[in-house]
This record gives C-alpha cells, sequence and structure tokens, in this order.
C-alpha cells in the first residue's frame, strides 16, 4: 500500500495569548486539521500542543474541546496520530490518547517513513549546557513529583503553571542563542544513523539538509503557523496561510528575526480553567 504524506507541528502553546489571538490560532488549527483528513498518513504533534495539559484523576481540562474532537475525527478518518508531549504538556497520557485517538509519546522515538529512519523529540533539554534546566527537567517529571502534583487544586495547579509559562517568555534572543546548541544536537543523531532528525521547542522553522541527512525543526504554529511535510520526494517546509499549506522560506535563519513575528508579544490573558468530572 502506498504510504500518504506525513506531517509535523508544534508548539501551539493553546491557551497562551490573548482571547482574540488565541480565537485566530485555533480556528486556523481546526482549519489544518480538517484539510489534513484524507490526506495525511501520519500527523506527528511534536510538543506543546497545549501551554498546559494535566490530567488529574478526577477532573480532565475541558478547554480546547473542539481541537481535541478535531484531532478524533482525523484519527476515525484514518490518520495515525502520534503526540510527544513537551515542556508544557508533558502530562498528556491515557484521558488525552482517549479523546483524541492519539497515540503518546513521553520520550523521543525512532520511526521510518518513505525509507527514511527518523528520530522525533520535542527539544527540550536535548542539546548541550542548560544544566538548570535539565535538573528541574528531571524533576517536573519524576513520578513522584508529578503524584505530588495531583494533591494541588485543579485550579491552583492551572494558576501554577500559567504563572511558570510566563516565566519563559519567547524572545528573538532566546531563540537566536538555542540554535546553534541544537543544530549541533540534531546532527548528532544524524550522526547516529537516522536520516532525520526532528524537534520543536525553539519555535522558529529552520532545515539544515547535508549529506548525513535532514535536521530539522518544525518551526511554531503559535505565532508562524508552521508544518513539515515529508513524501517520498523528501521534506517540505511549509506554513498554513488563508485556508491553505504554502511553501515558506525558514533558510538558515541564525542571523534572521522571525517571521511574521509580532513586534511586541501580546500580554498573556488566558481563558478560565475550565474542569469536567472524569466520569
Amino acid at each position: 500500500m502506498t504510504e500518504g504524506p506525513v506531517y509535523f507541528l508544534a508548539d501551539a502553546h493553546l491557551g497562551n495569548e490573548s482571547e482574540s489571538l488565541e480565537a485566530a490560532k485555533e480556528r486556523d488549527l481546526l482549519d489544518l486539521l480538517a484539510h489534513l483528513r484524507g490526506r495525511a498518513s501520519f500527523l506527528y504533534v511534536v510538543g506543546d500542543l497545549f501551554d498546559f495539559w494535566f490530567e488529574y484523576p478526577a477532573v480532565t481540562p475541558a478547554a480546547h474541546r473542539s481541537v481535541l474532537e478535531a484531532l478524533s475525527e482525523l484519527s476515525g478518518s484514518g490518520t495515525t496520530i502520534r503526540f510527544l508531549g513537551g515542556n508544557h504538556d508533558y502530562w498528556a497520557g491515557r484521558k488525552f490518547a482517549a479523546m483524541t485517538g492519539a497515540t503518546v509519546h513521553r520520550d523521543p522515538i525512532s520511526q521510518t517513513h518513505f525509507g527514511r529512519r527518523l528520530f522525533t523529540a520535542h527539544g527540550d533539554g536535548l542539546p548541550s549546557g542548560d544544566l538548570g534546566y535539565r535538573i528541574l527537567k528531571a524533576i517536573i517529571r519524576n513520578p513522584v513529583s508529578i503524584a505530588a502534583f495531583t494533591l494541588v487544586p485543579p485550579r491552583a495547579g492551572a494558576a501554577i503553571a500559567r504563572w511558570a509559562s510566563n516565566l519563559s517568555e519567547i524572545t528573538d534572543q532566546r531563540i537566536r542563542s538555542a540554535l546553534p546548541s541544537m543544530k549541533e544536537f540534531l546532527e548528532s543523531k544524524l550522526g547516529e544513523g537516522f536520516d532525520a532528525a526532528i524537534v520543536g521547542h525553539v519555535h522558529r522553522q529552520v532545515h539544515w539538509p547535508s549529506e548525513a541527512g535532514d535536521a530539522i525543526i518544525v518551526g511554531d504554529w503559535m505565532w508562524n503557523r508552521s508544518v513539515v511535510e515529508l513524501t517520498a520526494d523528501g521534506f517540505r517546509m511549509l506554513r498554513w496561510s488563508e485556508g491553505s499549506l504554502v511553501e515558506s522560506d525558514p533558510s538558515d535563519a541564525v542571523a534572521q528575526a522571525p517571521p511574521e513575528m509580532p513586534p511586541e508579544t501580546p500580554p498573556k490573558t488566558p481563558p478560565e480553567v475550565s474542569l469536567t468530572d472524569a466520569s
């Protein structure tokens, strides 16, 4: 059977921005997911779809219901969805999988498409350096820490998450400083024998092709509506624009400002936390 196109998107951070920006971001995402039905054989959501997702034993976040339903419809249409937890939604698990039909991965994965062996991960804490974040990552992903967080009332937990999100503001300087070490990491995975190494996290779409393979940062959905497509012909760097996928121009963006990035990030005014009983 002929394999259909494979798509990658990352870093939508649903729930992160002002009400008007959130509405536009979610509307575009719903349009993309509808566009992929009947087209995509696989969709990889490469982390941070949500600015915060945590699965409590008795309640489940009820926000972004339309996105969850659209993912379920896409899965039901025959597209295999693989969700890789990011540093904001690592805690997605069985409830998210049941609501969407996605397979949830909490660690990097290796898959083969069109004869290419791919390494795929969100990307946080993988390059060398930033020892402080690596320690924090180990703590917040520890099963004991996760169990302890379930004891925090859900609304208080969401408030803590919003506070933590505000501490990690995405800036051009941070993006620029992250690119060299991420490129080095991706090239190291190619050196291990992968044909392509793919991450999100950095919020800049970049494609570094070489004789060793393809090193790719997916880019973000939050501002740039970035999408990566893989077919038998190779990778294409795309963005969603006015109801269709069009070619983007990622090039080597180390010395460039992020395309279409707002000059000032609007203040974050996330919607009230919406919760439902697990039943």
